[in-house]
């Protein structure tokens, strides 16, 4: 029976209708799969089939997860010949102690989180913070704090998320010899882990041994990857690729067995499989005196801008005495430029002291030639605490090293000072054990603030203090500065023009070194979310 051309518009209407139906049938953000009876979350569906219109999922929020940090296993003596690559060590001095402090913060109006310091091996409970029950007030905050914990071999720390953020959390990890070949003091940030990260500034050269340990907490098998740049370019050494590093587990590679005889060293450490963290332990021997320790960190990525501070140096004349001494030439201090480009580095550095802007002689401008790690000298910059602002027509990573100690016959100790990153919100530095903090800040492009709120033994957190960051010079803030008593750790903001900043660890006689501040709190987490077939 002919069907008449207003019905068959009808039927069409309808047709399409039911389309549009089905296809938008969802009930409190879940969609109904009814091939299986299956229950699948998602936050958007796609439009029409033909339609124009774009329809993005939007963002729904993550659940925050534990935070992880592992912190590095102690400083060792090698045993035997190090020139292979993987270690082997004789036992920890008697007069070494190494041991973690960490603080954990709840959010705002947020009960405290659990945290535990564990061993990496199998978990081991070393020190803790139980959760809380109390609720504080509207926009409060509670603390926990871990002190002195002791650490015979590398430890996690797992801190809980406060509601639906993750936790904020830091430790750091302090060792501390009085004598023997590993005297100084070395402090790191315990680190979450990383897919991709820059060590720059070990020294592989006769009397300096130069450690690289690689941790795997996660629960997925790590492979490893180097890449190794020294002064007359990339490295290319057998053992370097294909590292596996099992879950839990961690691997020790003696830099000297892959790149041997380096002033300074830049290594790139690229994982797949379970992220990593990466450190280079390094320590200088000079005859039987003891030329220092350090705990290399990750610096900045490569990029055309690096942002150094915290670099504490002698007077020109101290170094220069030092330096002449036999066998003590390696006491001038430098900065490590390495270049992972094709392109030769044009290197301008700014240097800002206290007061201000630093002239260099020759303007400051420096080349570094494609696929090496150079050194730009320091030596002749005045006795201060200085901020480093390099830029470049490539990207360049980079690190500062320096020693201090004026003596050939005594101890002196090492540091090194990698590149930081921008400062934003929140941004958790914890006091170093065996030593005394300070924080040092530069805004070298126009005035800024940080604020700084400190975090007491305890765990109250203190009034909040506003801090005026001058253009182009550098503040350094000690203990009394920020808060009082004697403080676990500082909360740290920053807001106007960049800001960059470190923690400057000083202890008795020469001890030195330095920690760039870790990275700040991101809040909650949201995703886009949608189904595909």
């Amino acid at each position: 029976m002919p069907i008449s051309g207003e019905a068959s518009r009808s039927a069409a209407r309808t047709r399409r209708q039911n389309r549009r139906t089905t296809a938008y049938t969802v009930v409190s953000g879940v969609v109904l799969l009814g091939t299986a009876g299956a229950l699948v979350t998602a936050a958007a569906v796609a439009a029409p089939q033909g339609s124009s219109l774009t329809v993005q999922p939007p963002a729904t929020e993550v659940p925050a997860g534990a935070l992880t940090a592992v912190c590095p296993e102690p400083l060792r003596l090698l045993a035997g010949n190090a020139g292979g690559t993987d270690a082997d060590y004789n036992p920890v001095s008697e007069s070494a102690t190494t041991t973690v402090n960490a603080v954990v913060l709840g959010g705002p109006g947020a009960t405290l989180p659990a945290a535990q310091l564990g061993t990496l091996a199998d978990g081991e409970r070393v020190a803790g913070i139980d959760a809380g029950s109390e609720v504080p007030l509207t926009g409060s905050r509670l603390g926990g704090v871990i002190s002195n914990a002791p650490a015979a071999e590398a430890t996690v720390l797992k801190a809980e998320p406060s509601g639906k953020e993750q936790a904020a959390a830091n430790a750091v990890l302090g060792y501390r010899a009085n004598d023997g070949d590993l005297a100084g003091l070395a402090a790191a940030n315990c680190q979450v882990p990383q897919n991709d990260m820059w060590l720059v500034g070990a020294r592989t050269t006769v009397g300096a041994t130069a450690v690289l340990r690689l941790t795997n907490p996660s629960v997925t098998p790590s492979t490893v990857d180097l890449e190794l740049y020294g002064a007359k370019g990339r490295i290319e050494a057998g053992g370097s690729r294909g590292i596996v590093v099992a879950p839990g587990d961690s691997r020790s590679l003696v830099l000297a067995g892959l790149a041997a005889n380096e002033e300074s060293l830049a290594v790139r450490v690229r994982s797949s499989g379970g992220p990593v963290t990466a450190v280079v332990e390094q320590s200088i021997l000079r005859g039987l005196t003891a030329g220092g320790v350090e705990i290399i960190e990750p610096t900045a990525a490569p990029a055309p801008r690096q942002v150094i501070t915290g670099v504490d140096l002698q007077s020109p004349d101290a170094i220069k005495d030092l330096a002449e001494q036999e066998g003590h030439g390696s006491v001038r201090p430098f900065l490590t430029v390495a270049v992972p480009g094709s392109t030769d580095a044009a290197v301008h550095m700014r240097v800002f002291g206290p007061k201000g802007e630093v002239q260099i002689p020759g303007g400051g401008v420096f080349s570094v030639p494609a696929g090496t790690a150079g050194r730009i000298p320091l030596a002749d910059l005045p006795a201060g605490t200085y901020s480093l602002d390099l830029s470049a027509d490539v990207a360049v990573a980079a690190a500062a090293v320096f020693s201090r100690g004026t003596e050939p016959e005594e101890r002196i100790d090492l540091a090194v000072a990698p590149a930081d990153t921008r400062l934003g919100s929140e941004h958790l530095a914890v006091a170093a054990p065996g030593g005394s903090s300070a924080l040092v800040f530069t805004a070298p492009d126009g005035p800024a603030e940080v604020r700084v709120r400190a975090v007491g033994k305890d765990g109250t957190l203190q009034q909040e203090k506003a801090v005026a960051v001058p253009a182009g010079r550098t503040l350094s803030l000690t203990a009394k500065d920020i808060g009082s008593g004697e403080l676990s750790g500082v909360l740290v903001s920053a807001v106007g023009e960049a800001v960059y900043g470190a923690q400057l660890v000083t202890g008795e006689g020469p001890d030195l070194s330095v920690l760039p501040l870790p990275a700040g709190s991101t809040g909650s987490r949201t995703a886009q979310v949608g189904l595909g077939y």
